[in-house]
């Protein structure tokens, strides 16, 4: 089961990406340190984006690996799917959501064909009648990041511009209506 927390994580930036230590990771996914050294440095399911340099440093993953880790869960747990005999699915995931904004994914669907293709699938999209396919839905994942990252709303558009306090200027009256206001 993955966890939904209030954690307040707060990412480490590198290279001017936001990035999570382990153990915020083991938080948001309910994975044990096992679980995510197997997973992610033993048998090189889902890499971590910056792998640990040296004995008790700690590997860290964007947000975009952890979401992947927290489907990889779903699929593990809720449909029983051997990880390691699709590790080519978790590869195609990975790419789909690269270079994709955390504002981009609210509303879309993960469809996962015959266990070798996935696609991302928005909210007017349908899959194929002759296909079975598994539907993950990446909203609630999308709140939990939101929720650990401790934002108190999910984040569905991040602001472009910091918030500035605008002065409207008072015009000054013109010669006309200065007059009309001497002569009234």
């Amino acid at each position: 089961m993955i966890p939904i927390l209030r954690l307040g994580i707060i990412p480490v930036l590198e290279n001017d990406v936001q990035l999570m230590k382990s153990r915020d990771v083991l938080q948001l996914t309910g994975l044990t340190a096992d679980q995510l050294r197997e997973w992610t440095v033993r048998r090189s399911l889902i890499r971590p984006d910056f792998p640990a340099q040296k004995r008790g440093s700690e590997a860290k993953f964007s947000w975009q690996t952890v979401l992947l880790l927290r489907l990889a869960v779903v699929l593990k747990s809720q449909f029983h799917l051997e990880l390691q005999a699709h590790r080519e699915l978790l590869a195609a995931a990975r790419e789909l959501l690269e270079g994709k904004s955390f504002p981009a994914l609210w509303g879309l669907t993960l469809a996962v064909y015959d266990f070798q293709r996935c696609e991302l699938l928005g909210p007017r999209m349908t899959v194929a009648l002759d296909e079975d396919v598994i539907l993950l839905r990446l909203d609630r994942h999308l709140y939990a990041l939101s929720e650990g990252f401790g934002l108190m709303d999910p984040v569905t558009q991040l602001p472009l511009f910091p918030v500035i306090g605008l002065q409207t200027r008072r015009e000054k009256p013109s010669a006309t209506q200065s007059l009309k206001g001497a002569s009234s």
